[in-house]
């Protein structure tokens, strides 16, 4: 079973919207009529780059088209923003809000005249999202005297999930139908397998996109947690214009999969080396810093040795010297003080000792 990719409706949305057929289409069909009316749809055009920062990309992502207006020298920013979250956000104006100004700041930078930028939402999730003015934020109380002082803008909203099905095929035949189709129902795997002729319709006829067909088919097979048996079965009842195209789309989805299983296989494997190595260095450092603290406690035990072992001939030579200045006083009769200058000891010592010796007899 394919494995699901990081992001896959972003990747779906960039890779269909992306196409200037479908923005096109989705700009005369789906904005305002009195808005299309003033545009030269004729001239759309794809900007490169994005306007969304490091602080909105958990919220969107976007694709920038330019438009001008027929009658004046003055064109307008489409941005498509696709929702990353399923929760509908509280306070979607202030997203905008950044996003807008983000937009401004950006086409100031490389020294472009200011466009309008006009923020289209796409949203695929399942909750309703009801579309309120900014100043509803503030309550329903907020006086009329403070609204001068508050951002003015709207957004347009499509909740593909909330279209119906007789809203998407009134848009005609066309690739956008195809591909809202393919978001509405993607977490409904059973309903595009029994309605296939609905998901693809017009695909089949000569002329149409075959790579676009394939967009269709990766989302649909790498996003659904279908068996692969199934995935065939479904291929196998497509209309003989897809089904070529389809099985050939599939098995380098496979390919695809397995190229990737197998590189993930091969790093875990690395991985895996690399911790048994570190693993391997760390017991062998811990075994010299063992073999180093045994050696430090020999030279300790031997250091402790030596001493002893000097301690005790120290006290050995003291008994000797002690017997020695008995024997010289006792056998020999010296007087103390020749004693002393022969031993090379004070007199007191030797008298102290004798002293002693008599107590001790």
């Amino acid at each position: 079973m394919p494995k699901k990719p990081a992001k896959p409706h972003d990747e779906f949305f960039k890779a269909t919207f992306g196409r200037l057929e479908i923005a096109l289409d989705y700009v005369q069909k789906m904005l305002p009529a009195a808005l299309v009316a003033e545009l030269d749809t004729s001239k759309l055009t794809r900007v490169n780059g994005s306007y969304v920062s490091k602080t909105l990309q958990e919220y969107f992502s976007d694709l920038v088209f330019e438009l001008p207006f027929k009658r004046q020298d003055l064109a307008c920013n489409i941005c498509l923003l696709f929702e990353h979250k399923s929760e509908v956000p509280t306070h979607p104006h202030l997203q905008l809000l950044r996003y807008i100004l983000d937009g401004m700041e950006e086409q100031l930078k490389q020294k472009k005249k200011l466009s309008p930028i006009i923020p289209i939402i796409i949203y695929q999730g399942k909750k309703r999202w009801k579309v309120r003015d900014l100043s509803k934020y503030f309550g329903k109380s907020i006086p009329e005297s403070l609204l001068r002082y508050l951002p003015r803008f709207d957004y347009h909203l499509t909740h593909v999930n909330a279209l119906g099905d007789e809203v998407i095929l009134a848009l005609g035949k066309s690739l956008l139908v195809n591909a809202l189709f393919m978001m509405k129902y993607i977490r409904e795997p059973d309903f595009i397998i029994q309605h296939p002729q609905q998901i693809f319709i017009g695909l089949d006829e000569e002329g149409s996109p075959e790579d676009f067909f394939q967009v269709l088919l990766v989302y649909f097979v790498k996003n659904t947690e279908l068996a692969p048996a199934q995935v065939r079965e479904f291929i196998e009842i497509l209309p003989k214009t897809l089904n070529k195209a389809a099985m050939s789309t599939y098995e380098k989805i496979i390919a695809e999969v397995k190229t990737q299983s197998d590189s993930l296989l091969a790093e875990e494997r690395q991985r895996t080396a690399r911790e048994r190595q570190r693993a391997e260095e760390e017991r062998q450092r811990a075994e010299e810093a063992l073999q180093r603290e045994e050696e430090e406690r020999q030279r300790a035990t031997a250091a402790l040795q030596r001493e002893e072992e000097a301690l005790q001939r120290e006290e050995e030579e003291h008994q000797r010297l002690n017997r020695l200045i008995y024997y010289l006083h006792d056998v020999m009769q010296l007087p103390v003080s020749n004693i002393a200058e022969m031993m090379g000891v004070e007199a007191q010592y030797v008298l102290e000792l004798l002293k002693q010796g008599s107590a001790e007899g």
